[in-house]
């Protein structure tokens, strides 16, 4: 789109240029390439208009990527707030409560930060973004742990594996912010 407002703005100044030379015949006010040379330049303002359209519509892209991108920091914060409620019930909770707890935090909070990956690639950069998919993924994993241990029954190593997670998850959340 962006190409073709370029050429259609080109080829109407290029046509306004040829029409404008022509001088009028003696005795006339005006030329007889007035109609043609109307003609270009309403064509080189349409393409300076589709040019522009284009223009805005790739800011705008850019707009919701930044949009998403602070979503996905918000996302973060409230599963650290979430993490840090699961701490203080951790050693109330049963295996079942506990494997449900964590089943909602990975489908509320860590999937759809997953789901991002290529907008925090692009909004962090190659390096950075990766570092935050990095933590994203080690917290995911032992989440995942956690719910196997918690179906398993195995609650001592809950309690080691917890303090792991939210290291994660607060390194990724740190890594977005700086």
């Amino acid at each position: 789109m962006r190409i073709l407002g370029l050429v259609l703005f080109l080829i109407g100044i290029v046509l306004a240029l040829i029409s404008a030379a022509k001088l009028p015949v003696y005795d006339a006010n005006w030329s007889d390439m007035l109609p043609l040379y109307s003609l270009a330049i309403l064509l080189s303002f349409i393409g300076l208009l589709i040019y522009h359209q284009s223009q805005s519509l790739n800011n705008l892209t850019y707009n919701s990527s930044t949009l998403l991108y602070s979503s996905i920091v918000k996302l973060l914060q409230e599963l650290i707030i979430e993490m840090n409620k699961l701490e203080t019930d951790i050693f109330q909770l049963d295996e079942a409560e506990l494997a449900q707890r964590v089943n909602f935090l990975l489908n509320q909070y860590v999937l759809p930060c997953n789901a991002a990956r290529q907008e925090i690639i692009e909004s962090l950069g190659h390096y950075k973004g990766s570092e935050v998919l990095i933590s994203i993924a080690q917290g995911e994993r032992l989440l995942n742990r956690i719910w196997s241990a918690a179906s398993d029954g195995k609650i001592q190593e809950i309690y080691l594996i917890y303090p792991k997670i939210q290291h994660n998850f607060e390194e990724a959340y740190l890594k977005c912010l700086v």
